[in-house]
């Protein structure tokens, strides 16, 4: 599994946790945030602002990761993801290591 593969299988694990547990999915900007680059473009028309970045955006990203890990309890390709990047100095590791302390 390569390092993008890695980001989008966990960036896609956090919008379903986001989506499924509070109704609000994660914009493009928040996945960029996550992925380290501008990776998504939907072309999604955004009405208001994204939740997210309020805030400990980390923080909220790592309780999404929990409740993600939850979801795909099971999926070996999700851990495995998890290991690949968790010692990466980007913000999706630091999400990965903060959500790994709150467990």
């Amino acid at each position: 599994m390569t390092r993008d593969e890695a980001c989008e299988l966990i960036i896609d694990g956090l919008n379903y946790a986001a989506y499924r547990e509070t109704d609000s999915s994660l914009f493009d900007s928040d996945k960029n945030c996550l992925f380290g680059s501008e990776h998504y473009q939907s072309g999604r028309h955004i009405a208001r602002p994204s939740p997210w970045p309020d805030g400990d955006f980390e923080g909220k990203m790592a309780t999404l990761l929990r409740w993600a890990n939850s979801l795909n309890h099971g999926k070996q390709a999700f851990q495995d993801a998890q290991k690949l990047l968790e010692t990466e100095e980007s913000v999706i590791g630091r999400v990965i290591r903060r959500a790994n302390c709150l467990a």
